[in-house]
């Protein structure tokens, strides 16, 4: 094996070479594999999150108008305080 190989190269060559008495190794790549599986699927559920967040509120410009406002379509005057 070359030393400028892939290091997922280096882990699976570990495992498959890996006698029945080391465990370590294949426990260390399973754990590892495992990590990454769980930090996928929490990296993919923020990222879920926050686009679901932002395409459920509307923005401003589409937000309806206050009463008074500038922005107020009505022609109505708004209230008095009285």
């Amino acid at each position: 094996m070359s030393r400028g190989s892939d290091p997922l190269e280096r882990l699976v060559s570990i495992v498959e070479n890996a006698s029945g008495d080391d465990v370590r190794a294949t426990n260390f790549v399973r754990g590892m594999v495992l990590g990454a599986l769980v930090g996928a699927a929490v990296a993919g559920s923020t990222i879920w999150q926050r686009r679901h967040a932002r395409s459920t509120t509307p923005p401003a410009s589409l937000a309806p108008a206050l009463p008074g406002s500038a922005e107020s379509t009505t022609d109505e005057p708004p209230p008095t305080r009285g």
